[in-house]
């Protein structure tokens, strides 16, 4: 809600918002969002029509609409995370470095470790969604990038030349868009874009983005002598 429309429009040239309705000029605001929304959430099928997560970005948008700027969460984006193939690359980075630096003998895990181990994981690639499958099944459109991630090992048990980790991943993305991503001529040009920031920005409106929050916690059994 920080932008006027004569901003949007002379600034940011957003002119051409949408295909059913002129929202500079429909009289009724209620009734302009509820318009809005409806064409944004069938705009999106472009982007989301493929697969077991479909439904993400509708639901998503959804939030947007209703949930007043509320922390996002669902047990399905969970899963998307869990299944998705940047998951088990940033996982196996983890799994490798305590199976190099575990004292086998002792069975332990030396407390220098925890340093070299974190600096392992901030140097890799860390989960998203941005694969090919990902331009299909919404995950590419609704979260993409994550701009926060925590990972923790929860517990590690040593026995027997193997170990079993329990390891949460706290992943935050944000579901808004800013000055550059509507100032980008490629992102401008779908209607689903401008319509996303019009809402948002525009002072009349200013339906709040939200943090999308993802949380898993895998348990993994790994052996001394295991290809990771």
């Amino acid at each position: 809600g920080d932008l006027s429309a004569e901003v949007l429009r002379q600034q940011y040239h957003l002119r051409d918002i949408s295909a059913r309705v002129d929202p500079y000029t429909h009289p009724n605001r209620e009734e302009c969002a509820r318009i809005l929304f409806d064409e944004f959430r069938d705009l999106s099928d472009m982007f989301s029509f493929y697969g077991g997560y479909k439904s993400l970005a509708r639901t998503m948008i959804t939030h947007m609409q209703y949930g007043n700027g509320a922390v996002f969460s669902d047990p399905l984006l969970n899963q998307a995370m869990a299944e998705h193939s940047s998951m088990q690359s940033s996982l196996n980075v983890m799994l490798k470095n305590i199976q190099t630096y575990v004292d086998w003998d002792r069975e332990i895990l030396p407390y220098p470790a925890i340093q070299d181990i974190t600096d392992a994981i901030s140097e890799s690639y860390l989960p998203r969604f941005d694969n090919l499958t990902d331009r299909f099944n919404g995950l590419g459109i609704t979260i993409h990038d994550t701009w926060a991630t925590h990972i923790s090992l929860e517990s590690l048990l040593i026995e027997k030349n193997s170990f079993t980790a329990e390891i949460k991943y706290h992943i935050q993305d944000h579901f808004g868009l800013d000055a550059t991503d509507i100032s980008n001529n490629f992102y401008r040009q779908f209607r689903i874009f401008r319509i996303w920031f019009y809402l948002q920005h525009i002072d009349i409106h200013a339906f709040k983005p939200f943090i999308s929050e993802i949380v898993i916690i895998k348990r993994v059994s790994v052996g001394r002598y295991d290809e990771i």
